[in-house]
């Protein structure tokens, strides 16, 4: 049961925010097809996830790379998935996600709790986001401010556009506290990719759903790349 409750709370807390070591630097039009082989853009095409793993030096855990097609433009797809305050509506367990600072308009950091079961307290921590576009593509890369949980916490994803819809690469590491131990490693992935599914189910559903959501996380990125602090309202009622 305790291995059941590690596993579940770390893949959401991979999948919600999680950069890996010098990968992301936040400045590159990237082409994430090139990364792929033609077999493999055959099973994205085909709703499956590319899932890939990387050892990092002195960690007992990998940095993990998923990839996948959603049906939404680049603008659109990271909207959604940068929609901090409203997180915690299609994220299991997710009791709480505010956004409580902007470190420029591009770069808010967000508070979050996260309901683990009992005996085990809820996981508290701030994770900061920032956004880049470049040219038709768009980028997020976090970083971790303060967690209960962790010790280091970084991640990106990449969303390229690909006949107006969207190719994913998300990318992620996450170092636990040692009381979680390395035991939960193994059937950390599958819970990942659950997750993952989920946010693509919400991007893709909302986009078809509701317009008017989507248009205003849409035009939140838009504003913030051009200069706007689109969230300090929500910030100044905190």
């Amino acid at each position: 049961m305790k291995t059941f409750f590690f596993t579940h709370f770390f893949a959401l807390l991979v999948t919600l925010f999680s950069t890996s070591y010098n990968t992301f630097a936040g400045t590159t039009k990237l082409d994430i097809k090139s990364e792929l082989s033609d077999a493999e853009i055959r099973q994205l095409e085909g709703r499956e996830f590319i899932v890939r793993t990387k050892d990092i030096p002195g960690s007992s855990w990998p940095e993990i790379t998923y990839y996948a097609f959603i049906n939404a433009s680049p603008l659109e797809a990271v909207g959604l998935f940068a929609a901090y305050d409203i997180q915690k509506d299609y994220t299991p367990n997710l009791l709480k996600s505010t956004p409580v600072k902007h470190v420029s308009p591009t770069d808010v950091q967000t508070e979050y709790e996260l309901h683990i079961p009992f005996p085990l307290s809820n996981a508290k921590y701030i994770h900061g986001a920032k956004i880049f576009k470049h040219a038709d593509d768009y980028e997020v890369q976090w970083y971790m401010v303060e967690s209960s949980s962790s010790e280091d916490v970084r991640g990106g994803a990449y969303f390229q556009n690909y006949n107006g819809k969207t190719l994913l690469r998300y990318r992620t590491y996450v170092k636990p506290k040692s009381i979680f131990g390395s035991f939960v490693k193994k059937v950390m992935f599958k819970d990942v990719e659950k997750s993952i599914v989920a946010i693509r189910t919400f991007i893709e559903r909302t986009v078809k759903e509701n317009p008017t959501l989507s248009s205003k996380y849409s035009e939140f990125i838009t504003r913030a790349l051009r200069g706007e602090f689109v969230y300090q309202t929500i910030i100044d009622k905190k």
